[in-house]
């Protein structure tokens, strides 16, 4: 049974968030979580980056379902929110999409712009998630997690 949270809901709170946290699982099948502060929204799907290079890329690539977690800081509990997107990421690499998604993540992330000026992009992933549904948790309205699917 829903809670009444919306959709503009869960999309308004994750635009507030500073870091989030990606969780992936590598090639052992081991879960594996990072703390991440280059994301943004793009619609409902979640646009992050990477370095190439990093162990990350290969295993999302290799294993595209993923979530990524959401919550504020110095929350009281009687409030408190987060929210979990879970869905298949893909990386970008057609050039037109890629640097519009960089546009993106550069108009949220002051040290993105920064790459971007130094001439750095070659050197990033781009990835973006399909987000499939949303788990919401907002305390004010219920105590457990309420699904929201979306159709992408």
């Amino acid at each position: 049974m829903g809670t009444g949270n919306s959709l503009s809901e869960v999309l308004d709170y994750i635009q507030t968030i500073r870091f989030a946290t990606l969780n992936y699982v590598r090639e052992d099948k081991a879960p594996i979580s990072r703390s991440m502060g280059s994301f943004a929204l793009d619609g409902t799907s979640i646009i992050f980056s990477s370095q190439k290079d990093a162990a990350k890329v290969a295993a999302i690539q290799a294993n595209r379902r993923i979530s990524f977690f959401f919550e504020g800081d110095n929350q009281e509990l009687a409030n408190w929110k987060n929210v979990i997107a879970i869905g298949d990421a893909g990386l970008i690499e057609e050039k037109v999409e890629k640097s519009r998604i960089a546009e993106i993540l550069a108009q949220r992330n002051p040290r993105f712009r920064e790459r971007i000026e130094k001439g750095e992009l070659d050197k990033v992933a781009l990835f973006v998630l399909k987000t499939e549904e949303f788990q919401f948790q907002n305390r004010a309205k219920s105590p457990g997690n309420e699904t929201i699917l979306v159709g992408n």
